[in-house]
């Protein structure tokens, strides 16, 4: 049994039913204010609350969690919305019809979809399922539940990525490019079922990358006996700036993209470097190097339209407003001329690491 589906204590339970009230009536989450407000009028402290809740995965940057609730976990402001996950259904019986039997009905769908899928064994062709495909295969199915499909799936860590929203004429037309990841779905039936199948697949990506990480571990060690005590700290203590494991993932598509990775990989790499020695001004200038090297692989020409028109989920286009905001703050470092007054630009004003992360988690998502 996943820790998702474990008791919870009377203040979890007060936060995920004070979100999903306002859900079932309206179709949209409510603002953290709001949350806040009533979990106040029943003696609980909402934030504290929220961070009690529990998660599965990797919740650092670059890595891959899941928990009841799905919130930024870097800046949760008065108007921001956060969402219940799928998971949450375990807990709120009202949400159960929507994310229990109708979300596996679809699940089991896009299952059956993919292992009808015939690739070509010439060239690579995606294969999607629609909102018309599911409206015309679900006559059932209510217009607000297909509006609410593309959110639900957006919080779902494992089938998130083939989510494009913004596809088509209207906004309630969206698209679904099929994943070999979604075998792994294959024979679920129960809503228990579907989030021990998410745990476990998080845990085995947590404990493969703790593996990894032990390893390199060792043999900084092993290099460290034969290295002066004077020569620069392993890398394993340093502070990082963009996660290695995305780094290492970009890495190991080289060979498999049509894109030239050489530069973006240099960029990273020197950014951890300058990041890991309080190098501020070459952190600023890379971190705004890499953010106008990365609009073409996401089919774009520049940031700001990245920022503005690719269909990102709403935690996402956060991050990447936070990027873009920069943009002003990286120019001031390369171009402001020298004045006889101190230059006031430290370390602390990057950006945070999970804003970068978010990108090129996506970057790598799409080579």
């Amino acid at each position: 049994m996943s820790v998702l589906a474990a008791q919870l204590d009377d203040g979890q339970l007060a936060l995920l039913t004070a979100m999903a009230g306002p859900y079932l009536k309206s179709g949209q989450w409510p603002v953290w204010h709001y949350v806040e407000h009533a979990l106040d009028g029943q003696g609980f402290e909402a934030r504290t609350v929220l961070k009690s809740l529990p998660v599965v995965g990797s919740p650092g940057p670059g890595g891959r969690s899941y928990g009841l609730v799905w919130y930024d976990r870097n800046y949760l402001a008065d108007d921001s919305c956060p969402a219940l996950t799928v998971a949450a259904g375990l807990h709120v019986p009202q949400l159960e019809h929507v994310f229990g039997d109708n979300f596996l009905v679809v699940l089991d769908y896009l299952v059956g979809k993919q292992l009808a899928t015939r690739p070509s064994p010439e060239k690579v062709e995606k294969a999607f399922v629609t909102s018309m495909d599911l409206r015309r295969n679900f006559p059932g199915a209510t217009r607000e539940f297909l509006r609410a499909l593309p959110g639900i799936l957006s919080h779902e860590p494992t089938l998130r990525r083939g989510l494009q929203e913004h596809w088509g004429t209207s906004s309630d037309v969206w698209r679904y490019e099929l994943d070999r990841e979604l075998f792994r779905f294959k024979g679920v039936s129960t809503l228990g079922h579907y989030v021990a199948r998410v745990s476990e697949i998080l845990i085995e990506e947590r404990l493969l990358n703790d593996a990894e990480l032990s390893a390199a571990e060792g043999t900084h060690s092993v290099v460290a006996q034969f290295t002066p005590a004077v020569t620069a700290t392993p890398a394993s203590t340093r502070p990082v700036y963009v996660n290695e494991r995305l780094i290492g993932e970009i890495e190991q598509k080289q060979s498999r993209t049509s894109w030239s990775l050489d530069k973006l990989l240099g960029l990273l790499n020197e950014l951890n470097e300058c990041y890991a020695g309080d190098h501020v001004y070459a952190c600023h200038a890379l971190l705004r190097a890499v953010i106008d090297h990365l609009p073409p692989i996401l089919g774009h020409r520049s940031f700001d339209q990245v920022a503005s028109n690719y269909p990102w989920s709403q935690t996402d286009k956060k991050y990447v407003k936070k990027l873009l905001e920069f943009k002003n703050q990286g120019h001031d470092v390369l171009h402001r001329p020298i004045r006889t007054s101190e230059d006031v630009i430290t370390m602390n004003d990057l950006p945070l690491p999970a804003n970068l992360n978010a990108l090129l988690r996506e970057c790598a998502d799409k080579l």
